[in-house]
């Protein structure tokens, strides 16, 4: 479906997890189509080349949840709606998640992914930087979400599988999560209005620092390869790590 009406249907859930104590969590697992680029809901759009992504067929979106740009193309999106305890802070419920989801992809991806630690933030240089540094403006990373790997989160050999971005609603949760299957997403700085020069080195930053489920499995992957494996793999034990 369009990037228009995944956002619209997580929020909804989100605004109906908050007001209706009678509702359940909910984990959803969906494609794009067409191609999209989503922003996080505080991210400033200057940076997007809009005639490019007409040209191109790619649509935008404005994300009810934070976090920086994400294209996506050969990937599947997961969106967690769930409430939380009043104990738990954003990383806490994070982390839960990232945990759940490091679970149930590990058969598919040979038992070959990790956590990275909660100490820092890393850059293709394998450099520290805290998440203003990440964040600064006029910087690549602050651009796009897989310029660098942030505090546990899912990675293979250093590299980001999975990028994720929160917002809460009241007792409620959503969490939205890019979970790579090709190389699609390096086309991402053509789309951009930044220099030539960046546009190369974004697209350095983005081979460095990200790697696809394809790439771990050295076949293709598709999205309903994985949807199958995670639904295969929800236990009811695994749903109420949820």
């Amino acid at each position: 479906m369009t990037g228009a009406y995944h956002m619209a249907r997580d929020l909804e859930l989100a605004e109906k997890l908050r007001g209706d104590p009678e509702a359940s969590n909910v984990l959803r697992l969906y494609s794009w189509k067409p191609y999209c680029i989503s922003l996080g809901y505080q991210q400033d759009d200057s940076s997007i080349d809009m005639e490019a992504c007409r040209d191109a067929g790619v649509d935008i979106i404005r994300r009810p949840t934070g976090g920086r740009a994400v294209y996506h193309a050969e990937e599947l999106t997961y969106a967690v709606i769930m409430r939380f305890e009043p104990s738990e802070g954003i990383y806490a419920v994070h982390n839960k998640i990232a945990e759940s989801l490091l679970y149930l992809l590990q058969p598919l991806c040979n038992n070959e992914l990790e956590l990275t630690d909660g100490r820092s933030t890393q850059t293709t240089d394998r450099t520290s930087l805290s998440i203003r540094d990440v964040y600064k403006p006029g910087t690549l990373t602050n651009i796009a979400c897989f310029t660098s790997t942030a505090r546990y989160e899912i990675t293979w050999k250093g590299k980001k599988v999975v990028g994720s971005a929160q917002r809460r609603f009241g007792n409620a949760v959503l969490q939205h999560g890019s979970i790579l299957l090709g190389d699609e997403h390096l086309r991402l700085p053509e789309l951009l209005i930044i220099s030539e020069e960046d546009k190369l080195q974004m697209k350095k930053m983005l081979q460095n620092e990200s790697a696809t489920v394809s790439e771990i499995c050295k076949a293709q992957i598709s999205g309903e390869e994985i949807a199958e494996q995670i639904a295969d793999r929800m236990t009811p034990s695994q749903v109420l790590r949820f």
